[in-house]
């Protein structure tokens, strides 16, 4: 295979993992607005439980009724610091789309042997994978609002439970925003705080995938294959590690991302190896654990290696430690796996869904009892 198709894939490897960098900095931006609103609408909110308390809570209509006005105050006093994080979201995504159709262009050609000029996709089919492209099974709409719904929706369960409790406004406000003392994580609206990063993970992977899809079928003339590339770590998804080094079609196979936070890529190739190197991290959460922040990610960063861009996630996974293969894969299928001869793909059926273990001893006998497992040892069974 020409070297520029093996540069070509380490430049995008490389770019995704600065996209990652841009997800957590989206994530950031969105948590900043909810957290600058959160005082005026802490406050508000006791304001409004404080009144109820005076009024005496019961079950039936009344209560039924301030339940549902308590709700449409929330949804009034939230709409503005959600339209702020969703504004901010759209124009990021945009922005995004328009810079990485440029920056996927420069890579591919800039490793060319030859001037070429690529076809760069039209405004409006990158507005539109930012707007109508489903980024796992919803559109971009749907994601923002279910993620404002969700934290409405999550602020009501607390503050009815704590009615049913006979809960005092003080205490029913600590559930949702937490103990300050505490930072506020151990309130509900961490869930929110921290599902921003789930949000901007997954949409801008889906940007990141749907422009590079749409930049390599605007060129199919000299992209012909394409190859899915896994990220060499513990949180690698069993869909997303069986999927890892297997070429498709251009334009055809599972496009990433194919779950929530998804951190899988497809980049371009002729005859489907790789000859560079990609980075991998064989570290588990077990040796993480305690690290928080900085700290954390200092830590990561100093454990992250590289490993020759052909080399799988099954053929990666073969080399790691017991214990490493046991946190990936739980300690029946590691075993499975060193001792049953079962490959990455024998894990997941055909749709990506992991096999459960009694599933898999129906289908798989011969690998239990190859690796010495028998029927008593499988939980579920």
């Amino acid at each position: 295979m020409p070297p520029s198709n093996d540069d070509i894939r380490d430049e995008l490897v490389r770019h995704n993992v600065e996209l990652q960098r841009f997800s957590r900095g989206l994530a950031r931006r969105m948590r900043a607005i909810i957290n600058r609103a959160e005082p005026r609408f802490r406050a508000e909110l006791k304001a409004r439980l404080d009144n109820i308390a005076a009024l005496g809570f019961d079950p039936g209509p009344v209560t039924t009724r301030r339940m549902r006005s308590l709700e449409r105050f929330i949804k009034a006093i939230n709409d503005p610091t959600f339209a702020e994080v969703n504004q901010t979201v759209r124009s990021e995504l945009v922005a995004l789309a328009k810079l990485e159709a440029q920056t996927g262009a420069a890579i591919i050609t800039g490793q060319l042997p030859v001037v070429f000029a690529l076809t760069i996709p039209e405004q409006r089919t990158l507005r539109s994978i930012v707007f109508a492209r489903p980024m796992e099974r919803r559109i971009l709409r749907d994601w923002l609002a279910g993620y404002e719904a969700n934290d409405r929706r999550r602020m009501m369960d607390e503050i009815r439970q704590g009615l049913i409790f006979n809960e005092t406004p003080t205490q029913i406000s600590r559930r949702i925003f937490g103990r300050s003392e505490l930072g506020g994580t151990d309130g509900t609206r961490e869930i929110t705080r921290r599902g921003a990063q789930t949000l901007a993970q997954t949409t801008s992977a889906a940007v990141f995938n749907g422009v590079l899809a749409a930049l390599y079928a605007a060129n199919k003339r000299i992209v012909k294959k394409e190859v899915y590339v896994a990220t060499l770590d513990s949180r690698t998804t069993a869909i997303c590690r069986s999927l890892d080094g297997e070429v498709f079609p251009q334009g055809e196979g599972p496009m990433p991302p194919i779950h929530i936070n998804c951190r899988s890529v497809r980049v371009p190739t002729i005859d489907g190896r790789g000859v560079g190197t990609r980075p991998a991290n064989a570290t588990t959460e077990k040796a993480l654990a305690g690290l928080r922040g900085p700290a954390r990610r200092r830590a990561v960063e100093k454990l992250v290696g590289q490993v020759p861009a052909d080399v799988t996630y099954q053929q990666w996974l073969t080399g790691q430690t017991v214990a490493f293969q046991n946190e990936v894969l739980g300690p029946t299928r590691g075993v499975l796996f060193r001792k049953g001869g079962l490959t990455l793909d024998s894990f997941v059926d055909s749709s990506g869904h992991e096999w459960t273990l009694p599933q898999l001893w129906e289908r798989e006998r011969s690998a239990f009892s190859a690796a010495g497992i028998t029927a008593n040892q499988v939980p579920g069974l």
